[in-house]
């Protein structure tokens, strides 16, 4: 049970990052959807482009789900995994022509065909069949692993399915208390980024609502997806996000630049409220919770809290708002002509803001929460002093930490000697906001250093470690990757 336990977190670690590419090209299918319709640009095609991506989201997360698992994020793995999804859904269609996994089908492809590619993809075959071994043989025998795959789930999918429809069902139908849960259980699941594999249940398989495409009737799953099916009982598990996105945490990074010792407040002022405007702009929160996630966890588990409240308290208003990135302004006002009760936002939000800037100081002063600008000077900076100035090459050991300015380095320098240096790094990635890592040894991995180059949260878990460094994350991470590769 020991190893099983390490070993299963970084299982879910690695799926909830594989998932972030596939939900990726969720706002392009929304943007397309909602600007096509009659009350939008009434242009039919644009919309039904939209609506081709919503439609094949399995398959897209077979995909995606196989390149975050792939080492290399190789394109074999990536084929291999749309072989292996047609196999599966055809041969379950034999077996019974009203089996349908969604989402979770593409996911299980993805995984599979992402552990086959790592395991065959070297492998070497006799000489007259040579020209199918290394990676022309992934596909190959996922193909062959898919025609198992539809052969068992033709069984044992229908009572799968119904267990999943009555817990989606009884969630749903349990009202207030569900959403509470699960406002409350998204944000405690963030920190390892195993919100996702949560997410994915709740907006792409629970409930159902069926629509007439092209004369037949197509089924639509999750609360995301019938929001934009146009589903009217749709949204309530969304709607609750944007009264704490776009109001309560930029009031709660005010409370805590208000709350900051005089000589660190303009410093932070500059961090907190830029984070601040990107919340309530786009709905990414993850700069602003891990500034105060483990320095002050106590008002994380407050804010996790006050996010459950807010799901009840916009389900009691009959208020159904809906997104595909995330719960900030423009996703609003790009989906308020087929939200029910949008305006009620404004009010409640403004409500929200003032709660959240009145809890947070209250709690600051009250424990001496050590939010940013309250820390001891030997515990963090608050300003980051720039890029640590680090030799071309890398040790196995970490460079030490200082506060100087290192014109002659660069930023993926700076966070290489942070992670103990490339040859420490086993896989690398990145979503959102985050760098995603494993690594060979968990003690090299300093965190100060890391912080001191821009960072603003460090998680590290027996191998696995994320680095919060902001929507910057996808030009760093490719940075690093440059410089790795010297």
């Amino acid at each position: 049970m020991e190893n099983i336990m390490p070993r299963l977190g970084a299982a879910l670690v690695k799926l909830g990052k594989s998932l972030m590419l596939p939900i990726a090209v969720l706002p392009i299918a929304g943007l397309l959807l909602r600007l096509g319709q009659p009350d939008m640009l009434n242009i039919l095609f644009v919309a039904e482009a939209g609506n081709a991506i919503f439609n094949n989201l399995p398959v897209i997360f077979a995909l995606g789900v196989a390149m975050g698992f792939a080492e290399e994020a190789h394109g074999a793995a990536v084929l291999s995994a749309f072989v292996g999804y047609l196999v599966m859904t055809a041969g379950m269609r034999v077996f019974n022509a009203d089996l349908n996994m969604g989402v979770f089908g593409g996911i299980i492809m993805g995984i599979t065909a992402g552990l086959l590619y790592n395991k065959y993809k070297n492998i070497s075959l006799p000489a007259y069949v040579a020209f199918f071994g290394g990676r022309r043989f992934v596909p190959i025998i996922t193909g062959l692993v898919a025609i198992i795959y539809a052969v068992i789930f033709s069984y044992i999918w229908p009572p799968l399915q119904s267990a999943i429809s009555g817990l989606g069902n009884w969630i749903i139908d349990s009202g207030e208390i569900g959403l509470f849960s699960w406002g409350v259980a998204n944000r405690l699941l963030l920190p390892l980024g195993l919100h996702h594999i949560l997410n994915n249940l709740v907006y792409f398989q629970f409930g159902d609502y069926t629509v007439v495409e092209a004369g037949v009737n197509v089924v639509k799953n999750g609360d995301l997806w019938r929001f934009f099916a146009g589903d009217p009982t749709a949204g309530s598990f969304m709607a609750g996000f944007f009264p704490v996105m776009m109001f309560g945490l930029p009031a709660a990074c005010l409370a805590m630049v208000l709350e900051a010792y005089k000589e660190n407040r303009k410093a932070v002022a500059g961090i907190l409220l830029s984070a601040a405007l990107t919340s309530f702009l786009t709905g990414i929160t993850e700069p602003i919770e891990f500034s105060f996630m483990f320095l002050a966890f106590p008002l994380y588990v407050l804010h996790a809290i006050l996010t459950g409240i807010s799901m009840v308290v916009m389900s009691v208003l009959d208020i159904k708002l809906g997104y595909t990135f995330s719960a900030g302004l423009f996703d609003y006002l790009l989906n308020f002509g087929i939200s029910t009760h949008a305006l009620r936002l404004i009010p409640v939000g403004l409500v929200y803001g003032v709660i959240y800037f009145f809890v947070f100081r209250f709690a600051i002063r009250k424990w001496n929460l050590k939010t940013p600008g309250r820390e001891s000077k030997t515990e963090i900076d608050i300003e980051p002093a720039g890029p640590l100035k680090v030799e071309s090459t890398y040790d196995a050991e970490p460079q030490p930490t200082n506060n100087q300015n290192a014109t002659d380095t660069n930023r993926a320098c700076a966070y290489l000697a942070g992670l103990g240096g490339a040859e420490n790094i086993k896989t690398f990635g990145a979503c959102t906001t985050r760098l995603r890592l494993e690594v060979h040894d968990s003690d090299k991995v300093d965190a100060a250093a890391l912080k001191a180059a821009g960072a603003s949260g460090v998680i590290n878990a027996k191998g696995n470690v994320q680095v919060v460094v902001g929507t910057q994350a996808d030009m760093i991470a490719d940075e690093i990757r440059a410089e790795m590769k010297k």
